[in-house]
């Protein structure tokens, strides 16, 4: 019983760790159509028809006024 307390404990202190390195991306799809990846996911954008901006964000809300400003500036689409 001591044993799965602390595996639990470890499991969900790896859980908010990971979450607390979030880390977010403005990808452009050959479409125009620009997305905002999450880039802790184990995968990556299908299909690979994209291009992943330079800058990364720690938190949504950066990447949502990054993708703002170039949906202002048109070089994406909404």
């Amino acid at each position: 019983m001591k044993y799965a307390l602390l595996i639990s404990a470890f499991a969900i202190s790896m859980t908010a760790s990971s979450a607390a390195y979030a880390d977010y991306s403005v990808i452009r799809w050959t479409s125009g159509f620009c997305q905002i990846w999450d880039n802790s996911t184990p995968w990556k954008p299908f299909p690979r028809d994209y291009k992943a901006g330079r800058i990364h964000f720690k938190t949504f809300g950066a990447a949502l006024a990054a993708k703002a400003g170039l949906i202002a500036r048109r070089e994406c689409s909404a």
